[in-house]
């Protein structure tokens, strides 16, 4: 398990954007091999920071940021729910507990704020991590996706 870590909520776009090398190296590897340039991530990143009601949080360690995760909060008939967006850890940080420490400082974060549910969409391939973060797979849910994107 990563020592000396901290867990901060990102204060500004310039944290945030500070996340994208990180974002790259995270989903350019296995399982996801993505082909995000620096400026794609950065878009995407920018577009989340830009959402109503965002948060985030970043992992520090050495003065680095070593891991993320962020989202947003949306209105709900039954109360506010935050989506997470993202979740991501540097590859020498992975297995160090670094996503779990993410996981729980969001969590507490969200539960001071009366939040009662994240969700997410997450491959079948890192299923285990969120499961054993005490998430549940929603049946009555389908993930559907169009595209004319012959690739």
């Amino acid at each position: 398990m990563e020592k000396d870590i901290r867990i901060e909520r990102i204060a500004s776009i310039e944290v945030f954007e500070k996340c994208t090398e990180l974002f790259m190296e995270a989903f350019k590897s296995a399982p996801w091999n993505d082909n995000w340039t620096k400026e794609t991530a950065k878009a995407l990143l920018t577009c989340y920071y830009n959402t109503p009601q965002f948060m985030g949080w970043v992992a520090i360690s050495a003065n680095r940021i070593i891991g993320c995760g962020a989202g947003n909060v949306e209105p709900h008939y039954n109360g506010e729910i935050f989506y997470l967006r993202e979740l991501f850890v540097s590859i020498e940080s992975q297995k160090a507990g670094v996503g779990k420490r993410l996981m729980a400082a969001l969590k507490a974060d969200l539960q001071l704020m009366d939040i009662k549910t994240i969700i997410l969409f997450t491959g079948k391939t890192i299923f285990d991590f969120y499961t054993r973060s005490g998430f549940k797979k929603m049946d009555e849910i389908v993930m559907m996706i169009y595209s004319d994107n012959n690739s």
